[in-house]
């Protein structure tokens, strides 16, 4: 062992028994330490193993010559060429040298095996992606002990439209000394590069045409997608905002999967009307994208003209502007002034949140909030005196949770109680679950009004806004958005709250991306009941959206699978995102 090693190995040491490095390069040391925060064990590996790779994948047929001709040329001389996809998951593995290929397969460096950091530390693959350049990294600088036996160099490669495609790592014995292994993986890399961007340039060469081509006729408002690029006209990127686009991008998906070329209408927030005309693009028999035009529907425009009645506004701190959500809150706030009000929904539709806007929207003054719940804990004597007791004293809202819970003869108490406030001039409401409650009125004057909240699912354009109410100070990219916009959402706007509170919580930055969202719900984001085994499928999907950004060439690189394969397997799921 040279004295170069021996210090190397000192300052691992020295770290791991929690020192500070004294000579380690700074991007290992850095590495080091995300290491340790992720507590990626450092005395042995066990990398996750995902095994279906697509030998038609784009990244692997760019790779494929070059990697054929590059391991002949070298043949015996101790070097091995790893080729990964943009998860750090090794796609191909090549290399002359029997030896060496026994030393990979003791660690798991073989096909399907994911070596990012937080699977097996600071290692040519691994680090390379997280910090989107070339890295060497010599024996003891890699964070596990059973990779000490390699060097390894890791080239990042990038796609024409600059994003990560994957990886080369060429790895040998350890050996700090051996400079030649730089300039092959270099080399070998930036060739590899070269054919990947031959490969897809020509669809987004035929894309452009298409543009310039329809630009020409004088078409206004309209754009070219496809799963990698958007080129828009200059007006067309002035009519929607991110949240629209959002909404457009899945009418749009459905449109393209029922026609090839269809027009419909698009209600977007806030009572505005698109119509919408899609036409997916062909080049030599491949869909290459799709041409869409847009325009605001007929009578929009006209000075005065409105196609939409006047809607009740949303009662203070609610969100949403579902015709059905706003009729049902004003419901609430009509009926409270002077009766008593049941507020029916699904778990976590919004009913105690409705009830205390209601009291809001009256000029506010006491709140009174009991859960019914309690009652079998405390006891029904002690829960209605002490109710009793809340409701003695200056008038203002009473607010009974969970009412469905109750027995008959606990209603029958809870129903006198309320009519008695109502009639010492307090706003008296209930919440019940799924099963609408009819509390019994206390007399003929006083009768009791049920309102049934609706369910989100029901009212999904409330969720963009709802979304960015949850996420605060935070912007939530337009992926995160069209993810959400496929949710059912079955515990409803308290789910939609949990998830961005987590997200934001994830998030590094100003702006929410898709991984941050929690894991379930990216596995979930789909409308119909899914076998155990089509969930995990679905996860990896997702994760693979996650890191790609929402590009599906991309995505299906990084799974090993070709783009038809996760085309037919988003649709299967009922999932299409743009």
């Amino acid at each position: 062992m040279t004295i170069r090693e021996r210090t190397v190995e000192r300052d691992r040491e020295r770290f791991l028994t929690g020192n500070v490095p004294r000579s380690a390069r700074p991007d290992i040391a850095v590495s080091w330490r995300r290491c340790s925060y992720l507590d990626v064990p450092a005395d042995h590996i066990s990398p996750r193993y995902a095994p279906d790779v697509d030998p038609d994948a784009p990244l692997i047929r760019a790779a494929k010559p070059v990697l054929d001709h590059v391991n002949e040329r070298l043949g015996d001389v101790g070097l091995s060429f790893l080729l990964t996809d943009p998860s750090a998951r090794i796609i191909d593995r090549r290399s002359s040298t029997t030896q060496l290929l026994s030393r990979l397969d003791s660690v798991s460096a073989a096909t399907g095996f994911i070596f990012a950091e937080r699977e097996v530390g600071t290692n040519g693959v691994g680090t390379a992606i997280e910090l989107g350049r070339r890295v060497r990294v010599d024996g003891h600088e890699h964070y596990s002990e059973e990779l000490r036996q390699f060097t390894c160099v890791g080239v990042p490669i990038f796609g024409v439209d600059q994003r990560l495609r994957g990886l080369l790592d060429v790895t040998c014995a350890a050996d700090h000394d051996n400079k030649v292994i730089d300039f092959i993986a270099e080399q070998t890399a930036e060739k590899i590069g070269q054919r990947l961007l031959a490969q897809q340039s020509a669809g987004e060469r035929a894309l452009l045409d298409r543009f310039l081509a329809v630009s020409r006729r004088g078409r206004g408002d309209f754009f070219v997608i496809s799963d990698q690029m958007l080129i828009t006209s200059p007006r067309a990127a002035q009519m929607l905002d991110g949240t629209e686009q959002a909404l457009l991008w899945e009418h749009i998906s459905r449109l393209l999967s029922s026609s090839a070329s269809v027009a419909s209408d698009l209600d977007l927030p806030g009572g505005r009307q698109l119509v919408v005309r899609s036409e997916e693009l062909h080049d030599g028999g491949a869909s290459i994208g799709a041409i869409v035009e847009i325009r605001e529907a007929p009578g929009m425009r006209e000075p005065g003209c409105s196609r939409r009645r006047a809607q009740p506004q949303p009662l203070p701190g609610l969100v949403g502007s579902d015709p059905a959500w706003l009729r049902a809150c004003g419901e609430v706030a009509a009926a409270v002034a002077h009766q008593v009000v049941v507020i029916c929904g699904e778990p976590g539709v919004g009913k105690t949140a409705v009830a205390v806007a209601a009291h809001e929207h009256h000029g506010g003054g006491r709140l009174v909030i009991h859960d019914a719940s309690t009652m079998s804990v405390d006891g029904p004597s002690w829960w209605m005196e002490r109710l009793r007791a809340e409701l003695d004293g200056e008038p203002g809202s009473v607010i009974i949770r969970h009412v469905d819970g109750l027995s008959p003869a606990a209603i029958s108490g809870v129903t006198a109680l309320l009519d008695a406030a109502r009639a010492g001039g307090w706003r008296c409401l209930a919440t019940a679950g799924l099963k609408i409650m009819h509390l019994p009125a206390g007399n003929e004057q006083q009768r009791v009004v049920v309102v049934v909240l609706p369910p989100l699912r029901n009212r999904i354009d409330d969720v963009p806004p709802l979304a960015r109410h949850f996420a605060g100070s935070r912007r939530l990219a337009p992926d995160v958005m069209a993810l959400l916009l496929r949710v059912a959402w079955p515990a409803n706007t308290g789910a939609l709250c949990a998830a961005i509170e987590r997200a934001v919580a994830t998030a590094q930055g100003t702006e929410v991306h898709v991984g941050d969202l929690p894991a379930d719900l990216r596995a979930n984001a789909c409308r119909r009941r899914m076998s155990r085994f089509e969930q995990a499928e679905l996860s990896a999907i997702m994760d693979a959206m996650s890191e790609a950004r929402g590009n599906k060439k991309a995505a299906a690189a990084l799974l090993g699978i070709s783009r038809s394969t996760l085309y037919r397997k988003l649709e299967a799921a009922g999932l299409e995102i743009q």
